[in-house]
């Protein structure tokens, strides 16, 4: 792919980050198939692997056996962390390509810059400022503000504001580099759905951080944390974006490196186990009742387990549902207990949507 500056690839002596790209580009390039052969049953295993330690039991059968729950538990892991890398990798490649790439734009743009190497520095980061790092940054202060004062506005905001602020990010684009008339309506049509893309993901990451957040102490803090969390994630994107005038691999690399970073603290990583199970149906899940057989529920089963007289179990965290043994988590915070029943005693499982 050609490079906005005109200039050469790289070569491996250049420095560390072009070196570091050109030899994961050529690993990747040539060991592509041994890759996506054995990543997802090895992710699959480490996640389940890693869920069974946090809950502390192992299922009453071989795990290596089934080899088709590794590599589902693998292809959710992936697909979990791929669409954090396309959130952060596509918006600034779409504008870059519908917009800076082209011909006239880009010509443009060059000319406007001063002829002395050392004076192009702060137009380029003018041309970034304008393209990625104002639009995303600013439609999320504006949208953190909807959010805390009027959540129920919060979808048409996102739909309203990234279309306005585009628009006036591109005619200041227009004006500042003197680009041809009726410029900013490209760059409008380009960075509508890349700012609404990004803010709409940056924002998610307040649900995964929810726990964080409500441990702060103080509404100043909380609300302090609503505004910077997406924001910090907008301004990644932004980060990511300028990796698009070295090309794809360059933002490639970029994007996942940062989604990697962000999965790590956000707690998208350390959930991803969670989730996993979650999302294949297999526990970490809410039941609203389980149904057991009548031969379970003895006396001494009715004293130690909250059964009801039709003897079925009402509100329950199921930690793992498959195999010879039901896991469940009975109460909540400091009086959780984490009790195992044999599957052959379960009738039904309700579970919650």
């Amino acid at each position: 792919m050609e490079r906005w500056s005109d200039r050469p690839a790289p070569e491996l002596n250049d420095d560390l980050i072009d070196k570091l790209v050109i030899l994961s580009t050529e690993f990747f390039k040539n060991h592509s198939s041994q890759i996506a052969k054995f990543a997802p049953p090895i992710v699959g295993f480490a996640l389940f692997l890693r869920y069974f330690h946090t809950h502390h039991f192992y299922p009453s059968f071989d795990l290596l056996q089934f080899s088709s729950l590794l590599l589902g538990a693998g292809m959710v892991g992936f697909a979990i962390i791929g669409t954090l890398w396309l959130w952060l990798l596509a918006p600034g490649l779409w504008i870059f390509h519908g917009f800076i790439e082209k011909q006239d734009i880009r010509q443009s743009i060059k000319a406007s810059f001063p002829a002395h190497e050392s004076k192009r520095i702060g137009h380029v980061f003018l041309l970034v400022f304008l393209c990625f790092v104002g639009p995303y940054s600013l439609c999320s202060v504006m949208l953190a503000s909807v959010l805390i004062f009027s959540p129920s506005l919060y979808l048409i905001a996102l739909l309203g504001l990234s279309l306005l602020i585009a628009l006036l990010f591109g005619i200041a684009i227009q004006f500042v580099f003197k680009l041809p008339k009726y410029s900013f309506f490209r760059y409008t049509f380009n960075a509508w759905a890349a700012v609404l893309i990004v803010n709409a993901m940056a924002f998610t990451l307040i649900a995964d951080t929810k726990n964080f957040i409500d441990d702060l102490n103080g509404d100043h803090l909380k609300i302090l944390a609503i505004y910077l969390i997406p924001l910090g994630a907008c301004l990644t994107a932004a980060i990511c974006a300028m990796g698009s005038f070295g090309g794809l691999r360059y933002a490639a690399h970029f994007s996942l490196l940062f989604a990697l970073i962000i999965a790590f603290y956000s707690g998208i990583l350390a959930g991803l186990p969670d989730r996993t199970m979650k999302s294949l149906g297999l526990g970490n899940y809410q039941a609203e009742s389980i149904v057991l057989e009548p031969q379970y529920c003895s006396e001494t089963m009715l004293k130690n387990l909250p059964l009801t007289p039709d003897c079925s179990l009402t509100d329950v965290h199921v930690v793992w549902s498959l195999g010879e043994t039901l896991t469940l988590i009975l109460g909540s915070n400091n009086d959780a207990r984490q009790v195992q029943i044999p599957s052959r005693f379960l009738k039904t499982i309700i579970r919650q949507e």
